[in-house]
């Protein structure tokens, strides 16, 4: 059982579980699964099948494979994606994962653009999520929020690159304020966009940029409401942008420009 440890750790990390979800599910106890992953017993062989079957993968490999450093190319990719995708449903419940202060209440926890990546694999470990920054602000009561940081200009002028936006968790699907701006943790990243919920008429979710300028650059985005991990509705932004007003002034200007000239060129090709 050379890797089992590692590989159990791992692979539970990967599928977004703590201990106590994965003994649940599993029905095996999370302190045993604990001396697993720590190295200080080891299963049976019934153990052992349950776990490859539960994570899709043959005993072989998770005893003998270093599954983190050879990569998930090891692991049945059909099976183990189909897992991954299962957890999630139009209905998203509550956060796998919330810090609280001394008081007992949720604080908000900061998501930098450099720890994007290890949240989306991290957000329901809470070793990981204890690494993340926490603060509370005055005003943000009786719900869950979370911090996120922006990358890029596909919100700009409203929100621009480096700003922070304070979401509140969004229990369902259902609960999406459309054409609101959200920011939506799914498989393919996490981003901050206006959010159209069409799951009903076509079942899809379309995630829209504000930016008139980079409009090419940013076209809508359709989300498969399997592939939705976290929603979080834009309830605050704070921003260190103190441009001047005269350069507001100027990029109001050009969008003014870029639509007269869009109506000039519909209006020539009706013409012709």
């Amino acid at each position: 059982m050379i890797y089992f440890a590692q590989n159990l750790k791992f692979l539970r990390k990967k599928a977004g579980k703590t201990q106590d979800a994965l003994s649940s599910e599993v029905n095996i106890g999370r302190t045993t699964i604990a001396n697993y992953e720590a190295g200080v017993s080891e299963p049976s062989l019934e153990t052992l099948s349950t776990f490859a079957k539960y994570f899709d993968i043959s005993v072989d490999q998770i005893l003998s494979n270093n599954l983190e450093k050879d990569g998930l190319t090891l692991v049945k990719n059909q099976g183990y994606d189909a897992k991954v995708v299962a957890l999630h449903t139009p209905n998203l419940g509550v956060p796998q994962v919330v810090t609280v202060d001394s008081s007992g209440e949720d604080n908000i926890l900061y998501v930098p653009v450099k720890a994007r990546a290890g949240y989306l694999l991290g957000y329901g470990d809470p070793e990981y999520m204890e690494t993340l920054p926490t603060f509370r602000l005055p005003g943000l009561n009786n719900a869950t929020y979370r911090m996120f940081e922006v990358e890029g200009v596909s919100m700009a002028p409203n929100i621009l690159h480096g700003d922070r936006i304070i979401g509140e968790w969004v229990d369902t699907l259902d609960d999406i304020r459309d054409n609101r701006v959200h920011v939506v943790v799914h498989r393919g990243g996490i981003t901050v966009k206006r959010v159209l919920n069409r799951i009903k008429e076509r079942g899809k979710i379309y995630l829209k940029s504000d930016t008139v300028l980079h409009r090419h650059d940013y076209p809508t985005l359709e989300i498969n409401p399997e592939d939705v991990i976290e929603i979080w509705y834009g309830r605050l932004r704070i921003s260190s942008d103190f441009s001047e007003p005269a350069e507001v002034y100027h990029r109001l200007a050009d969008l003014e420009l870029d639509i007269l000239e869009m109506k000039k060129k519909l209006s020539d090709e009706n013409d012709n």
